[in-house]
């Protein structure tokens, strides 16, 4: 079954049919758009000649997947941000009426194979995540007093554990419901969405939202948010971008690329574990082929769906 395997790897931000209504599994990161299925269920789909995507088959698309969720093909190595996504994407694929059984019974044994190999290998690895480096910023170089932080998914939710214990946490989100349950979990404020105005009060602020719609962050906000405040930080975490400005790092304004490349400076102390992790990897995969063309001789899988 995993021969029949097929994960095609999207640029970021990249806009395919496929992704919706489809018996592939879709998975959206800040750094790639992944679309997994079985190969008997692409042949039913036609695709573009110009498919930009770069395409794995059989046990190649089962290591690059395995690699992605553990962080390993990330700038930034170890991350732990991806897990949740994979997460969220899983629940949301296995709730599908078109979900693959046997494309859903691999992502649940490389949920498993990834779980033990960042139990061995990566603990310690990601601490620099995204949200880690966005307090050290914020917190450690300015010293700042309070941070708004927009957003309320995972990303959101790792900024908040990250600041609430240092400084005072105020939360903006575009759902009501979620921004309400982190405000009474966390005991943080919140600010009106969209409210613009009381946002361009805050000096430091993080950005968690990316959105396929557009930007909303434009340059009437920034000119406003720069005018106000001598020192200050806004780090945009979003993919796709919601902001458009053409201040800089210089002017007090990081992007994500800033803080991947960042992430991507502290990686040369742990080239060891990620060796090991790496060997690890494709011993799991070979016994994991082993696994599943055991099960398909043996009739224990659902034929043809």
């Amino acid at each position: 079954m995993l021969e029949q395997l097929i994960l095609k790897n999207y640029p970021s931000g990249y806009q395919h049919s496929l992704t919706q209504d489809s018996p592939f599994f879709v998975l959206k990161t800040c750094q790639r758009t992944l679309l997994v299925g079985m190969k008997d269920k692409f042949q039913l789909y036609s695709t573009s000649l110009n498919d930009p995507a770069k395409t794995f088959s059989g046990p190649s698309a089962y290591t690059f997947l395995l690699e992605v969720i553990c962080g390993l093909q990330s700038k930034l190595l170890g991350e732990n941000e991806i897990v949740n996504q994979f997460k969220l994407a899983y629940q949301e694929y296995s709730q599908s009426q078109l979900k693959c059984n046997n494309t859903l019974l691999i992502l649940e044994k490389l949920f498993r194979d990834a779980k033990n190999i960042r139990t061995k290998y990566l603990i310690g690895l990601g601490q620099k995540t995204y949200s880690s480096i966005t307090r050290k910023h914020i917190l450690q170089k300015n010293k700042a007093n309070e941070v708004l932080i927009l957003g309320s998914g995972q990303l959101a939710q790792d900024l908040i554990n990250q600041f609430k214990k240092k400084t005072n946490v105020y939360l903006a989100a575009r759902n009501p419901n979620k921004a309400h349950t982190l405000s009474q979990e966390h005991g943080i404020n919140l600010i009106p969405w969209r409210d613009f105005e009381a946002f361009s009060s805050f000096a430091f602020i993080a950005n968690s939202i990316g959105s396929e719609q557009g930007a909303f962050l434009l340059d009437d906000f920034f000119e406003q948010w720069n005018d106000k405040h001598e020192r200050k930080l806004f780090v945009d975490l979003g993919s796709p971008s919601v902001i458009q400005t053409a201040l800089t790092s210089d002017d007090g304004v990081l992007r994500l690329n800033d803080i991947l490349d960042e992430g991507a400076m502290h990686q040369s102390f742990k080239k060891t574990k990620l060796i090991q992790a790496k060997e690890a990897l494709d011993e799991v995969v070979k016994r994991r082929a082993h696994f599943f063309q055991a099960k398909l001789q043996n009739k224990l899988i659902y034929s043809g769906t």
